[in-house]
């Protein structure tokens, strides 16, 4: 799977101060919050193998709670098979589709070939929310367009979807997780499903960790 590809399934020069400044800047503007969390990204991309795959999670796990709505995110992805769900099954399913979010990340962000980030211009929308334009130049190859789309909650700003190139990264799960919600036989077989697809990238993770 490619940097872009992870980003669409869809997540500090000294270790901690950007993961600091993430949370910091969450109740900023929207453009902060995204740059923050480029920073984050960029982070653990330069420093891949001295944090190994744990050390990358960990720095990425606030992060993600400062930059993206997971519980709204979660709801989302399920959409019409949410209201079936008792309380505890939604706060397992937030919990473990926020841990497949941030390894992904973690995993996928882990090596460095002079990327460069760049925050473009914030667009607002009709209903409120926030369209932050940013782009990602690799050191080789194509540059790729992320458009954050973000709403205001008690906390700041936070993602509720990135389009990437193009491609609605939350209508592409959305589908993708209705289907195995389906196919699996609700939520017992969804889950399932979720956690070995992340045993799958925590194996993928720990290999990139290592010389």
């Amino acid at each position: 799977m490619s940097r872009l590809s992870a980003t669409i399934l869809i997540i500090c020069g000294a270790p901690l101060a950007a993961c600091g400044s993430a949370q910091a800047q969450s109740t900023g503007t929207p453009a902060a919050v995204v740059t923050a969390f480029h920073a984050a990204l960029l982070d653990d991309m330069k420093h891949g193998k001295q944090y190994g795959c744990d050390g990358r999670i960990q720095r990425l796990a606030p992060v993600i709670d400062a930059t993206f709505d997971t519980p709204y995110l979660a709801e989302r992805v399920l959409r019409r098979d949410w209201p079936s769900l008792t309380p505890e099954e939604r706060s397992q399913f937030v919990a473990a589709f926020k841990d497949s979010v941030t390894i992904t990340y973690a995993s996928e962000f882990s090596s460095y070939d002079a990327d460069v980030f760049s925050t473009l211009d914030t667009q607002a929308m009709p209903n409120g929310n926030q369209l932050v334009h940013s782009r990602l130049k690799p050191g080789n190859g194509d540059s790729h367009t992320f458009d954050y789309v973000l709403h205001s909650v008690d906390s700041g700003w936070r993602v509720i979807n990135v389009i990437s190139d193009g491609v609605s990264s939350l209508s592409l799960q959305s589908e993708q997780y209705t289907s195995v919600f389906a196919q699996k036989g609700g939520f017992d077989g969804l889950m399932a499903w979720l956690q070995a697809q992340t045993h799958t990238k925590r194996s993928a993770c720990e290999a990139k960790a290592g010389p």
